[in-house]
């Protein structure tokens, strides 16, 4: 289920904030694993990039972490991308 299936990465990519917030209900459902928590990591940069202010902030925070300790391929480089903006965060 949670290959990185880029069809997959697309339709999180598009969907609204309250689609995003209900697949990281169900993805928390499932047992942890490398791939569920690079989703995990795609769906909360996505709703960082999407949302405003100090919720924007904590979602940058929650992907930032999970994209780092699971060395997704795709969240991983949007993550060091999206530090840039987040001032608080950068280098």
């Amino acid at each position: 289920m949670f290959e990185h299936d880029d069809r997959r990465r697309q339709a999180i990519a598009a969907a609204p904030p309250e689609e995003l917030r209900r697949q990281l209900e169900r993805l928390f459902e499932e047992p942890p694993s490398k791939p569920r928590d690079g989703t995990i990591a795609f769906v909360y940069l996505t709703l960082a990039q999407r949302l405003e202010g100090g919720e924007a902030e904590r979602c940058f925070v929650a992907g930032y972490s999970y994209a780092r300790t699971s060395r997704d391929p795709q969240a991983r480089p949007l993550a060091e991308r999206l530090r840039e903006e987040f001032s608080a965060w950068r280098r």
